[in-house]
């Protein structure tokens, strides 16, 4: 700021702030080329009446007329394509950590895509959303995603549409019994887990949940791994089920939820590797997020004699276990 008492002063006197100040001086040192010298002094006013604003997007927007009034050839820092970079870095436990710096126009979209997904959500007693904001904003980002896979949009790569692709073994997915003590070493032989094309290996739980309501491709393999015969490519839910399955539930049952029928799966009562068949009075509609939670918590379903879902929460939340009914329970209408 020695070069700078003007800003100085402004700083010292906390009309503006240290990152004001920093952006104000670096205009101020490389100037549009079309900006002559005498209009330097009116345009620092300028720039120090807008940083007055604590909105840094304010003083942003007066440097941007600045450029355009003096006709500046680069394009500023925010609409500067070249800048552009994004990280996916797979960590040693299985995870990825993204990091990025995207212009203006690409951030515009991803807050835009992310802001309606990312609200809070009342838990299922009616308590505000425990998740914090960024815990949020991953889940609106996985549903981005999602949906973009469903939609089936994008291009073709090894001849298939984008989408989430996980080889498993069909015993795998079979609920086993505990085994005894001695049959340890044949049970880590013989038991593998689900794979995924980039991440590698997917606990059976979670893959249990994505065949709840997936296409299914199925392989037999010879006794040295080698395809023999590829089954016919088939939707686990028919589009004729899901169509009854969403008049019945109308949205995520989950008690409290609701979400709409675009953003749920059908989620399997008792799994179809279990012998669980797939039919109306064993599926029911969960959003993403209440699917997950059905898979990896203590909440349990079951179809009641109402031929409708029954929630029945963990001991944490209900030491006696009271079923809960369905967030909406459907009434006999023409679909």
């Amino acid at each position: 700021m020695r070069r700078n008492p003007d800003v100085r002063a402004a700083y010292e006197a906390q009309e503006i702030s240290a990152d004001h100040a920093a952006m104000i001086i670096s205009f101020m040192e490389r100037p549009p080329a079309g900006m002559p010298a005498e209009a330097a002094p009116a345009a620092l006013d300028f720039l120090l009446d807008a940083a007055k604003d604590r909105d840094t997007k304010v003083l942003r927007g007066a440097i941007a007329r600045l450029k355009r009034v003096f006709e500046a050839d680069d394009p500023p820092p925010a609409e500067d394509v070249d800048r552009n970079e994004f990280f996916a870095s797979t960590t040693i436990n299985g995870r990825v950590i993204l990091k990025g710096d995207v212009d203006a126009e690409t951030g515009e979209m991803l807050l835009s895509a992310l802001s309606p997904l990312s609200k809070p959500r009342p838990d299922t007693d009616a308590e505000p959303d425990r998740r914090t904001p960024a815990q949020r904003r991953a889940d609106a980002l996985t549903e981005v995603l999602r949906r973009y896979h469903d939609s089936a949009c994008g291009p073709d790569e090894g001849g298939e549409r984008p989408h989430l692709h996980v080889h498993i073994n069909a015993h795998d997915l079979v609920e086993k019994p505990e085994p005894d003590r001695g049959a340890y070493q044949e049970m880590f032989a013989a038991t593998d887990v689900g794979w995924t094309p980039w991440m590698g290996p997917l606990s059976v739980d979670t893959v249990r949940r994505l065949a709840c309501d997936c296409t299914l491709s199925p392989i037999l393999l010879d006794e040295n791994g080698t395809p023999i015969d590829l089954g016919r490519t088939t939707k686990v839910i028919s589009r004729k089920l899901r169509r009854a399955l969403v008049a019945r539930d109308h949205g995520c049952a989950f008690p409290g939820c609701g979400r709409p029928p675009s953003w749920c799966d059908g989620h399997h009562v008792k799994h179809w590797a279990d012998g669980g068949p797939t039919d109306l009075d064993n599926l029911v509609l969960l959003c993403r997020f209440h699917h997950r939670m059905i898979h990896h918590s203590g909440w349990d379903v079951f179809i009641g004699e109402d031929r409708h879902p029954w929630f029945i929460p963990p001991v944490k939340r209900d030491r006696f276990r009271e079923p809960l009914p369905a967030n909406n329970r459907g009434s006999p209408i023409m679909a």
